[in-house]
């Protein structure tokens, strides 16, 4: 039991906590153990909700800082970031994975969280730049939806045309891989997706579930991170991702998507 404690891999996540579990923190650490994975957390903050809004209160910058420090030593099979609820607390991730990089390059998956479902357009949204100037070009793979596509590339995403191009754009602006999740923004049939690996697309495509899907967007991208880090092709990690984030929609509770592999 110890030995094979030993050898499972370990992955991380940068991200924030939902108080409800769906998402977030919380959901990235549910998918890095159902699939066997030891999952470690850096927080960046903590969100909550009244009346149906979500709240972000940012971590201490000191004690983020002295949480990645504590973190540096440990070897990641992948890591994957979420929620950066401001400017200095994307910097300080931005130098800590340069530093890492150097050191042991692993695949980096990034969910720019820039908005909450249809209901929040929060301060990270004026971090545009930011994201693509000093995180795109350390990700491996961007995972955005439909909105915050629209707002990294200035584009209206609309059609699988428009989500195509959009794909392209972001490739163009320093990403390696990308993601557009259409999710139940896009066809009330399907939830389709579009992966673009700067030369081929993938379609994902699943039976649009009408469940509550709070957190499907945070698990997708540590769905990917969970795959990647078992050294998983681009292709088959999404794909895979994909099929995860279904049943996890699929088990669904009134608080969010659950995620259970089976």
């Amino acid at each position: 039991m110890v030995e094979e404690l030993a050898q499972t891999k370990k992955i991380l996540t940068i991200a924030g906590s939902d108080i409800l579990s769906g998402g977030g923190m919380q959901a990235d650490l549910a998918t890095f153990a159902a699939n066997g994975l030891y999952g470690f957390c850096a927080l960046t903050s903590i969100v909550t909700v009244k009346e149906d809004k979500f709240f972000v209160h940012p971590v201490d910058e000191e004690i983020f800082q002295e949480e990645l420090e504590s973190l540096t030593d440990i070897e990641f099979s992948a890591i994957k970031i979420g929620l950066l609820p401001n400017k200095k607390i994307l910097e300080m991730t931005k130098k800590w994975l340069t530093a890492l990089s150097v050191k042991s390059p692993v695949p980096i998956i990034l969910d720019p969280v820039i908005v909450f479902k249809e209901n929040a357009d929060y301060s990270v949204s004026e971090m545009r730049e930011l994201f693509i100037s000093q995180l795109f070009p350390l990700a491996t793979v961007i995972t955005p939806n439909l909105k915050e596509a629209e707002i990294l590339t200035g584009l209206s995403v609309k059609t699988e045309a428009d989500m195509k191009a959009a794909a392209k754009l972001l490739h163009r602006f320093g990403a390696k891989n990308v993601i557009i999740k259409g999710g139940n923004r896009f066809d009330q049939k399907q939830a389709i997706d579009f992966a673009y690996d700067g030369k081929d697309f993938y379609q994902l495509a699943s039976p649009l579930l009408k469940k509550n899907n709070n957190g499907a967007g945070c698990t997708f991208a540590s769905s990917i991170a969970s795959q990647m880090a078992e050294e998983n092709s681009f292709k088959d990690s999404v794909e895979k991702a994909k099929d995860f984030v279904y049943q996890a929609i699929q088990n669904a509770n009134e608080f969010g998507v659950f995620q259970n592999k089976k």
